[in-house]
């Protein structure tokens, strides 16, 4: 079942009778609906405004977009609103969209500053999916370099070298951050007239920012990936590995080896308008660039450029699905035989239980013959153990009877004795380190030195140690002193010391 799309809600009363710039101040409402329903009455609007609006308007306009999207919570609320502006974008007319990329810059820009660190990803989305429509638009519009130079001298005048006195300088990184990576990503006519408008900006940037974490954000993020890209399209090529044509890595690559970009910031470096501080970071750029195109030339190797097609390049973005017609009959047939197959699928699905059955009933069949020969096995285990316990038990009780034979003799000393081989057990305590035999083991005590083990029979006994310290008897001096006189605690006898003398704290 085919999900039916949702039907949008009915206009509110407010809003039905608002039109164009009333519209404007409803896009930061705090209620969803209504700052849902206010941006499609917008996009309707601007979509069919021909004339252009003003600075302030644009400003207003992009005041309430800004909100609308702070408002926003939830990322797939966040994605469906950026890619709603995306598209109004890209559907404006042309003189009304370069006035609306440069609201989007300026109010970015101005409100950066504001934006606090839970709501900052959602903008750092917003810039780089508006970049992503620039280029976009730049191939809808066949990479005309007039138009594409109005847009990219937006980016330079209102973005990188503005001279207002906004703090919005993390957009311009933002921007920077994320150029090459969508540029990969739309296919674009490598071309030297095009490759330079395209970077014209971040040139000027490398000779006239004063921004240093600008200047560093540009090289590292776009020149130095060329670089990387060239070198790794020359190692390719010397190697004979095929890369295609329409990668973007390979275009950026071409860009680096072919476009003559050393010569481009040679004219950067030597230029009076450079500042001093940023010539360094433009001439080693030119060193590295020099040196990848002479390795170029060394090679031997050449490396064609690539024709520009755009309906080959963004092919899937036009491309109309074939509709093929259905033969009914044949579906009849197909469906027929499908049945088929899965009455038979089904008749082999029932034999393969039954036959699991079977074998089901046979393994439990084993399984009980191994557990009877199991209990048999473990009952003659039981009957051996306890056979070994008598005869340990009536080895205990001989033991016991020689003992007490020997008892009766009143043997003087083990030596003279007649049983002298025979150990005695003490049953008080025994020492860790005494060798007692054990009760199997007899027949090693009766034929061996039974003296040595008397001996340390007798060793392990209890043996009582008398100290004069600890049985001291104290007796009172001559003559008393008084009664009233007290000993300290320390002095005070313990134990046997009170068996005679006076009694306990008097001297």
């Amino acid at each position: 079942m085919k999900k039916r799309p949702r039907e949008p809600k009915p206009l509110l009363p407010f809003l039905a009778s608002a039109t164009g710039p009333a519209l404007i101040k409803h896009l930061a409402s705090c209620n969803t609906t209504v700052r849902s329903q206010s941006l499609r009455l917008l996009q309707s609007w601007l979509a069919s405004e021909s004339q252009q609006l003003s600075d302030s308007d644009i400003k207003k306009l992009w005041k309430g977009l800004f909100y609308c999207l702070w408002h926003a919570d939830k990322t797939p609320n966040q994605l469906a609103l950026i890619n709603r502006l995306t598209n109004l974008f890209l559907s404006l007319q042309p003189s009304l969209s370069l006035e609306f990329f440069r609201g989007f810059l300026v109010t970015l820009r101005r409100e950066w500053p504001g934006i606090d660190r839970l709501r900052l990803d959602k903008f750092y989305l917003l810039i780089r999916r508006f970049v992503k429509a620039l280029f976009e638009l730049m191939r809808l519009r066949k990479w005309d370099v007039d138009v594409l130079g109005e847009y990219l001298g937006v980016l330079e005048n209102d973005g990188f070298l503005a001279e207002d006195k906004l703090q919005g300088n993390g957009v311009n990184y933002q921007v920077a951050s994320v150029f090459l990576d969508e540029l990969k990503g739309v296919g674009f006519p490598v071309r030297k007239e095009v490759v330079d408008v395209i970077f014209g900006p971040f040139f000027s940037v490398m000779m006239r920012s004063k921004d240093k974490i600008l200047l560093g954000k540009v090289k590292s993020c776009l020149f130095d990936e060329l670089v990387k890209l060239g070198k790794e399209l020359l190692a390719k090529k010397r190697t004979g590995v095929d890369s295609d044509e329409k990668d973007a890595d390979m275009l950026l690559g071409l860009v680096a080896l072919r476009m003559g970009l050393s010569g481009r910031f040679y004219e950067v470096g030597s230029s009076t308008d450079c500042i001093q501080g940023n010539r360094k970071v433009v001439l080693a750029l030119h060193e590295e660039f020099l040196k990848l195109e002479k390795d170029l030339e060394s090679s031997g190797v050449e490396i064609g450029i690539p024709e520009y097609s755009d309906a080959g390049d963004c092919g899937d973005h036009d491309e109309v699905p074939q509709l093929i017609p259905i033969d009914y009959d044949a579906s009849k047939s197909n469906e027929e035989t499908r049945t088929q197959e899965g009455a038979d699928n089904a008749f082999k699905k029932k034999n393969k239980k039954a036959k699991k059955g079977v074998d089901g009933d046979d393994k439990k069949r084993k399984k009980k013959k191994k557990r009877k020969n199991e209990n048999g096995v473990s009952k003659d285990n039981s009957a051996a153990e306890e056979n070994v316990d008598l005869n340990e038990t009536v080895i205990l009780n001989l033991q016991k009877q020689f003992e007490k034979v020997a008892t009766e003799m009143g043997s003087e000393s083990d030596e003279d004795s007649d049983f002298s081989d025979t150990p005695i057990v003490s049953k008080r305590k025994r020492t860790k380190g005494a060798d007692v035999q054990q009760p199997g083991n007899l027949n090693t005590n009766w034929t061996g030195d039974g003296g040595d083990a008397a001996r340390k029979v007798e060793k392990s006994a209890k043996k009582v140690r008398f100290a004069m310290k600890n049985n001291l008897v104290w007796k009172p001096q001559t003559p008393l002193p008084p009664e009233s006189l007290r000993l300290p605690p320390s002095v005070t006898p313990r134990g046997s010391a009170l068996k005679k003398g006076s009694p306990q704290g008097l001297l």
